[in-house]
């Protein structure tokens, strides 16, 4: 429990800019970060992007956004984990999907679609963090409504009967949830 306060402490505090609470939190999570790295990395062939090289970019990331207030609904060391797994998960997607662009190999990639049902059980976890921290990006819970009913399955129709709003008005929202989104991606691939 102690550990728990502290962690939600040092959130607070690197929301306000405090380094010492970063260097806490870096000390308390740089190892697992490094760990997770390494996992994901394994089959990943490069010369200059290594597990430390994520794990860094994560957290350096991590603390630039807790400090400028795009994760306010992160509160916790849990949160704060998945959070953490799920931008690390990103670089290191992003770095496989760099380094096996057309332009700089000769490999032909092909992917066969499938349904979350045959994907294996950590795969599903790490759509679920991603799909959590999406959401939790929004700060906004009406948006953070929609989206949620989105993913649901829920039709633009049925999400504007069950909010007591207009079609037009869900539109405009699923918009701005696009456009939010599009944003926070190419601000993590600078």
């Amino acid at each position: 429990m102690r550990s728990e306060q502290s962690v939600t402490r040092w959130i607070a505090a690197v929301r306000n800019g405090d380094t010492a609470a970063a260097t806490q939190l870096w000390d308390r999570y740089f190892t697992q970060l490094m760990h997770q790295a390494r996992l994901r990395m394994s089959n990943v062939a490069t010369s200059t992007y290594d597990e430390e090289d994520a794990a860094l970019s994560t957290f350096l990331l991590l603390c630039k956004k807790l400090e400028d207030g795009s994760y306010a609904a992160i509160a916790d060391r849990q949160e704060l984990w998945h959070l953490m797994l799920t931008v690390l998960i990103r670089k290191i997607g992003r770095r496989v999907k760099y380094q096996h662009a057309a332009k700089r190999t000769d490999a032909k990639m092909s992917f066969k679609p499938c349904s979350l049902d045959e994907l294996p059980a950590t795969t599903t976890q790490e759509i679920s963090q991603e799909c959590f921290e999406l959401i939790s990006s929004l700060k906004d819970p009406n948006l953070e409504q929609v989206a949620l009913l989105r993913f649901e399955g829920y039709t633009n129709d049925e999400i504007a009967l069950k909010l007591n709003r207009t079609r037009r008005t869900v539109q405009r929202m699923l918009n701005l949830i696009r456009d939010l989104w599009q944003e926070e991606l190419n601000a993590e691939s600078d």
